[in-house]
């Protein structure tokens, strides 16, 4: 009996001894701790690992009123004017050096294209090449071959007949009121000016129409030099009028060579040029012209 009480007061003890030993323990609570957060120093979000420099577009002057295309190719979409004697921004070229690249904020891209012949820059030699694609020549005369199929027997594509895309000039608004250019050529001042455009008929411009004025005493004859470079799928035909009467006409100039008009004139009212395309050539009557005027 005494030894039953014995070991039961024993194992009591052992339990109080393990209970008092487990809560004596104190409890350690581990947390885990993230990595700091690093800041990024301020220049390395300042600016990119290779900035671009920025250029500052060279300056240009038109010597002539000249179309604005989306592409450095004549044929391709025409976006609109640039007048004689405007500034342009110029900040590309293509290849060739052949055409600027100019702000033009008309454009759906802000930029367009001009020719470079009719431009003067004082200097080009921080103007970028820019690499373009083949143009689309969709505004010129093109031939396009292809291969149609009847059931299952096709047709070789040397026996289809070429589909021409023709050219249809944008309407630019201009008038005998309203000349898309004029000029006083005087020998002290301003000697010649060049005009750049295209007409086609029976769709599109149909006609443009170049004013010009002799300076100097009335009466006053002056030797004039007409020159004129055109292309397309018609002839050209030009009147000369003055006051509203038609003094002489040239029909059916051929396109494709330069052709020269010497001409006596006289200081005093001024004088246009009607430039038209040949009709019936083609279905669509297209001409894109060059003509230059000078003093001799």
């Amino acid at each position: 009996m005494f030894v039953l009480l014995g070991l039961i007061c024993t194992a009591c003890l052992t339990e109080a001894i393990s209970m008092e030993t487990v809560t004596a323990t104190p409890l350690t609570i581990i947390t885990s701790t993230l990595p700091p957060t690093q800041t990024p120093r301020p220049s390395q979000t300042s600016a990119p690992a290779s900035a671009t420099p920025i250029m500052t577009p060279a300056e240009g002057q038109t010597t002539s009123k000249l179309n604005v295309r989306d592409r450095p190719a004549a044929g391709s979409d025409l976006l609109g004017t640039v007048q004689i004697f405007d500034k342009v921004q110029i900040v590309g070229q293509d290849p060739t050096s052949s055409w600027w690249m100019i702000v033009y904020p008309e454009s759906p891209s802000g930029l367009g294209w001009i020719t470079a012949e009719f431009v003067q820059v004082t200097d080009t030699s921080a103007v970028p090449i820019i690499s373009e694609p083949t143009p689309k020549l969709e505004n010129k005369p093109t031939l396009e071959l292809g291969s149609t199929q009847t059931g299952s027997t096709s047709v070789p594509e040397a026996s289809i007949a070429p589909t021409l895309v023709l050219a249809t000039a944008y309407p630019d608004g201009d008038s005998a009121q309203s000349p898309g250019v004029s000029v006083v050529l005087s020998p002290s001042s301003l000697k010649s000016f060049n005009f750049s455009s295209d007409i086609s008929s029976p769709e599109g411009d149909a006609e443009d129409w170049v004013q010009f004025k002799l300076d100097g005493v009335v009466g006053q004859q002056t030797n004039v030099l007409v020159i004129l470079d055109c292309s397309g799928s018609s002839n050209l035909n030009i009147e000369l009028i003055q006051n509203n009467v038609v003094l002489q006409a040239w029909d059916n100039i051929s396109c494709g060579q330069r052709s020269q008009l010497q001409l006596g004139l006289y200081a005093g009212a001024p004088y246009s040029l009607r430039l038209l395309p040949v009709q019936g050539i083609s279905p669509l009557n297209y001409v894109a012209f060059t003509v230059i005027v000078q003093l001799l």
